[in-house]
């Protein structure tokens, strides 16, 4: 194996490690993701105002008929399945990284102590799980609503 692939395995697939990796590899992979879905997006309303070629028609009807096409392949449920995915990452995303910005301030970091058998690193305190876990209750909260906006799967 190479040490690239190594190195992407570790940091892809985090199963024998604690819920620091865990936050680690959710953090980088939402982070990622948010990117790609805003580049998307920017090609996306691209196409739908139609691009520098529909101001030189003057009836617009080009830009009409772009709007409709771009319409009709997004109504697709695989899209709205991604958008789903998206709100959890980006629910994640903020509230993780809101988390992490404390951390890095000093608010949530525990007292050092001294290495013990057995030794739990004071990277991730009480606080800090909280806020960890907190992040994904409402990520998945904006699961649950983004579902019920895509797909009407809460009857009330």
């Amino acid at each position: 194996m190479s040490r690239l692939s190594i190195a992407l395995k570790t940091w892809l697939i985090p199963v024998r490690y604690g819920l620091e990796r865990w936050s680690y590899t959710l953090q980088r992979v939402s982070g990622v993701a948010i990117i790609l879905f805003f580049v998307m997006h920017i090609a996306e309303t691209g196409n739908v105002v139609g691009g520098p070629t529909v101001w030189t028609i003057p009836p617009y009807e080009y830009a009409r008929q772009v709007w409709n096409e771009t319409k009709e392949f997004l109504a697709n449920p695989i899209f709205d399945i991604g958008l789903v995915l998206l709100a959890f990452m980006i629910f994640f995303h903020t509230f993780n990284g809101i988390r992490l910005t404390l951390v890095h301030f000093g608010v949530l970091l525990e007292k050092p102590k001294r290495p013990e058998y057995p030794y739990h690193p004071g990277s991730m305190s009480k606080a800090q799980r909280a806020l960890f876990w907190l992040s994904i209750v409402l990520a998945t909260a904006a699961i649950i609503y983004s579902l019920d906006v895509f797909f009407k799967v809460l009857q009330i």
